[in-house]
């Protein structure tokens, strides 16, 4: 016995004696500077002596690296059976930079056990190649969205990009083209992406710098079908990806498709007619027949049309300083017109076709069965295949810059897809940005310490008292982080 502090007779007495014995306790542990008052192994001095045994190895993001690990494994990634490439796929996610510096990052954020030489990563890569790991991943995403979300592949939609090089060499592979990054002078590759209705992707394939987008599609779209085995879908895809050719092989395959519609080429007596009974009220739809087999659905939106008016302006603009600076007339302006040698002007006709076109979207399709709100929904869901590009490029910033051999450039592709299906997947799971992601996941550190004395090595981490992070946590059953 300590101290005698007196005696409860009743409920309420004993009570108050509890609290009157906690506050002795306390008061008597902190004068004495221990941990507890009853445990002499942790005097002040004590403690000192066990923490100056003690070596911190290091402290690591190995948290970012069992989330993102979860996800790579839940898409079944992790049948191809290569650590190293999985460990690439998971950096291109958390921290995106050559290979070489991929390789000193994995070792220093993920600690030893991811340590590879720059040989044994570009061995990675000409297995990815050599394997054919692109088109595993594909299986393996067709799979997991087949299964989870089959309603999710009723729709695909079609995008290219293109990934410029900084270089001015062309070779077979990387040629100059029409440049999305506006680098018309540096070769690059083209990259044509299929995508679900929440923005997975499907199917990824590489072109010739040169390659015109209108010809990636038809390809990309038998890949599919010869892979998968799956014609009952509809394909998605904005205007510049397609032409009459295009429509009539689509027709051909026996798909039904949604395209967007170049209102201003159409034949004037129809271009005059949608613009008469349109209605230019918000959200007007009307429907014109274009053959047996297609129509055509053209909505107005106030939105839209004064995006247009906005753009118009700032392009007439454009055209009369043009026009009071000739000299710097150095390419095509869409409200000008060469009439004479060094003579331009205003082209009235293209100023007022815009200004009639002015709030008005079309759309193409053979699918005549759909209602014209339902037309206009599943092109609208074209902005998922347009996001997974954006992440693509910033992001994981996709562009091959390092490298000039086809199948390093194939196998770094790869390595961006599967980062792509993973992130996506992620950021529709949690409704987070991948970047917001990141950020959260790299507050949580596993530092590793090791006694000196009986050389014992062992971790602890951080704490995640952050809503958000343990809800991360939780989602990939990351519970030995408290």
């Amino acid at each position: 016995m300590i101290r005698h502090l007196g005696t409860g007779r009743n409920t309420l007495e004993v009570k108050q004696l509890t609290v009157l014995a906690q506050q002795y306790i306390d008061n008597a542990r902190i004068k004495q500077g221990k941990v507890s008052l009853f445990d002499n192994r942790y005097d002040e001095s004590d403690v000192g002596t066990f923490l100056s045994r003690l070596v911190v190895l290091g402290a690591y993001d190995s948290i970012t690296f069992h989330f993102f690990s979860y996800f790579y494994k839940l898409l079944g990634f992790n049948k191809l059976n290569d650590d190293c490439f999985a460990d690439l796929v998971i950096a291109r996610i958390a921290r995106p930079v050559s290979k070489a510096k991929t390789r000193e990052w994995l070792e220093d954020k993920f600690g030893i056990i991811h340590k590879y030489s720059l040989t044994g990563v570009y061995r990675a890569m000409e297995r990815s190649f050599s394997f054919n790991y692109q088109e595993k991943l594909e299986e393996c995403i067709w799979s997991f969205i087949t299964q989870r979300f089959p309603q999710d592949i009723s729709v695909l939609f079609f995008d290219v990009t293109t990934l410029y090089y900084e270089a001015f060499d062309e070779d077979d592979f990387r040629k100059f083209g029409y440049s999305k990054d506006r680098k018309e002078n540096q070769p690059q590759l083209v990259i044509a992406l299929t995508v679900n209705t929440k923005g997975i992707p499907l199917h990824i394939k590489a072109f010739e710098g040169n390659k015109f987008e209108g010809h990636t599609m038809i390809p990309c779209i038998q890949d599919v079908i010869s892979k998968h085995k799956v014609k009952d879908f509809v394909v998605v895809a904005d205007s510049a990806m397609v032409s009459t050719n295009n429509m009539e092989e689509l027709e051909g395959l026996g798909l039904k498709y949604i395209v967007g519609a170049r209102l201003a080429n159409l034949p004037h007596k129809l271009f005059e007619q949608i613009v008469a009974i349109v209605p230019k009220t918000d959200g007007s739809l009307c429907r014109f027949e274009l053959s047996n087999k297609r129509c055509l659905v053209v909505n107005y939106s106030t939105r839209r049309a004064h995006k247009d008016r906005t753009d118009r302006n700032k392009q007439i603009r454009r055209a009369e300083y043009a026009l009071l600076n000739p000299t710097v007339i150095a390419k095509r302006y869409k409200f000008l017109k060469k009439v004479g040698k060094d003579k331009w002007e205003l082209n009235q006709a293209n100023l007022e076709k815009a200004e009639k076109l002015e709030g008005l979207k079309g759309y193409v399709t053979n699918a005549k069965e759909l209602t014209n709100e339902d037309i206009m929904l599943k092109y609208s869901a074209l902005w998922n295949v347009e996001k997974s590009f954006r992440i693509s490029k910033s992001d994981l910033k996709a562009r091959p810059i390092f490298h000039t051999v086809k199948e390093k450039i194939e196998a770094h592709i790869s390595i961006v897809f599967g980062a792509l299906a993973i992130a996506r997947y992620v950021e529709i799971t949690t409704g987070k940005s991948l970047e917001k992601i990141v950020s959260l996941l790299e507050k949580t550190k596993e530092v590793i310490l090791q006694d000196t004395l009986s050389q014992e090595t062992f971790s602890k981490y951080t704490q995640a008292d952050n809503p958000e992070v343990q809800e991360l946590l939780k989602l990939a059953n990351i519970t030995w982080v408290t």
